[in-house]
This record gives structure tokens, sequence and C-alpha cells, in this order.
């Protein structure tokens, strides 16, 4: 809310008690708030002079009529669905790590309400919000193993929504196959120590590239890598594999199914300060692009106004 507007209606002295502490400390963060505008997508503006609840999009602005908040049932937290439990958490643990790098996070913290689930069950979670007005963040895995292929799987079963903003919701699929290709590298090189020596030295020499489209759970062998290239007619592959690769041999053995939840084991032991310098400001950059996306929508004071 604008400074100007909260003190117009201090002045008109018509509100006391607890909602008056509510507009003096408004007061004291509207500057504070205002500066931190360029450090997240987008932000809310409340529109005062509208009587009907509307939401208006404009660049990274998301304008909300006031009527909306009248109704102290419509002011609940957001929504965040993805396909599950660990993605959603291994995302709002990159959002906390955004937070201290804008030394965010002694005042702020990153609040949602988590829906997760597979197959149907995403796209009807996502419908169902979508019909109770709920603001909805939500993000899908591709789950393409080659940049010509289109999405597949769950993320197919949103083809009739756009991507990126709609009513009331973001909606984003990775420009990867799933959370597992984003996972920091270190922190990926840490859980493959222990799971597989030969795994982690495979993993040391991919590069950004080669790990973009990678199955890390099930691996993947050159010839099923060559052979996507030729069903696609392209040679994204062949542009970034080693020169001289037999078709039988692993661009990285597998991974295994637990793989990201072992390395959310590993983030979820360290403090969002020790988490922070595990991040590689080169190569983890779509990781942390996802986490301050996530960071712009659950973004709340730690403590109540008392």
């Amino acid at each position: 809310m604008p400074s100007k507007k909260i003190e117009e209606i201090i002045s008109q002295k018509i509100i006391s008690g607890y909602n008056q502490q509510v507009l003096y400390e408004l007061k004291e963060r509207s500057r504070l708030t205002k500066s931190l505008r360029d450090d997240f997508d987008f932000y809310v503006d409340v529109d005062f002079e509208a009587d009907n609840e509307y939401f208006l999009v404009d660049s990274k602005k998301l304008t909300v009529g006031y009527v909306h908040f009248i109704d102290s049932s419509s002011v609940q937290l957001p929504v965040f669905i993805a396909e599950n439990l660990s993605d959603i958490n291994f995302y709002e643990l990159g959002s906390k790590v955004y937070l201290k790098e804008h030394k965010l996070l002694s005042q702020y913290d990153i609040k949602f309400r988590k829906v997760s689930g597979g197959g149907n069950t995403t796209i009807n979670s996502f419908e169902l919000h979508c019909q109770q007005k709920d603001l909805l963040l939500c993000i899908l895995d591709s789950d393409k193993k080659h940049p010509s292929q289109g999405v597949k799987d769950t993320a197919a079963r949103f083809s009739d929504y756009p991507v990126g903003w709609g009513d009331r919701y973001w909606l984003h699929i990775l420009d990867h196959t799933e959370a597992e290709n984003i996972v920091p590298w270190r922190i990926a090189d840490r859980a493959l120590g222990s799971i597989s020596a030969s795994t982690q030295e495979q993993f040391r020499g991919l590069s950004p590239g080669l790990r973009r489209y990678l199955d890390h759970k099930e691996g993947m062998r050159v010839g099923e890598a060559l052979s996507m290239d030729d069903r696609h007619n392209s040679n994204y592959w062949r542009g970034i594999l080693p020169a001289g690769k037999q078709p039988e041999e692993w661009i990285c053995e597998p991974m295994g199914q637990r793989f990201l939840d072992k390395c959310l084991a590993l983030m979820g032991e360290m403090s969002v300060h020790k988490l922070s310098e595990e991040i590689d400001r080169d190569r983890d950059t779509e990781y942390m692009c996802i986490a301050r996306m996530v960071a712009s929508w659950g973004i709340g004071l730690k403590s109540a106004i008392r």
C-alpha cells in the first residue's frame, strides 16, 4: 500500500486498535518494500479506486482490486503445485537462499499451501484451485530428453493452459528434463559420492549442455542420444558429446530413482547460509532463476504484526 494512502487513512481517525497498529506498521515498511521490487519477478499492487474485484497483469505488476481483500476467506497463502512434494521442497530451499542473498532472511520467509501429485492428480488439482480463484504457482517437469521433443507426461496434460501468466496463476515448465537436472552441481556431486564412485566420476565430466536433457534417474547411453538426434533430424547430442564415444558407452550411468530425495536430504541438513555457499554462480543459474520465481510468489513476513 502506498505510504500516502496509509497516511490518508490514519488522518481520518476512523480506525483504531489492532487495525491502526497494522497501518502504522505498513507505513514503516512501505519504503523498504518499494525498494525491493526489482529483486523479484512481480509485486502486487492493490487498486483502492476500483469497486469490484479484478486481476490484471502489467509487466511485473499484478494489480488486484481492493474488494478481493474484504472477504478474509479469499486472503490465503498462495498455492504451490508440483508433481511431488520433493520438487516443491527442493524449489523452496532455493527460494530461501535467494532471500538470504538479498539480506531478507531475518524478516521474511517463504510460505505456501503445498499441493503435490503426479499424473492426472496434478492437472486436476490445478483446475480445482483455478476454479476456487486461488493465487497459484505451478512448476512442472518437461520430461523431454531432446530439445526438439514436445513436453511429455504430466506437462502434456496442461496443453490447454498458457505457460506463464494465466488467470491468477503462473505456469512454468522446466527447460530441462526434470528437477534432478538442476540440482546444484556441488550438491549432486556430494550425493553421488554415497551412490557410486564411477557415476560420480562420469558426472564430474558432464558439461551443462550434456546435463540439460540427461535422464539422471535411468542414465543415458551414447546410442540412445544419437537415436534421438536421428528421430528429430537434429545434431543436438552430436554437437556436445565428446568425440570418439561408442554407442554402448554411458554418457552417465543411472543415479537412481531416489537421487533427488538424497540431494534434498543433504540440502535439508544445511543451514540456509551453508547451502548458499554450495551454489555455483556460473552453473546453477537455472536453479536460482526458479528460486527467484518461487520467492516472488511465496515471500511473507516471518511473524504477524502485533
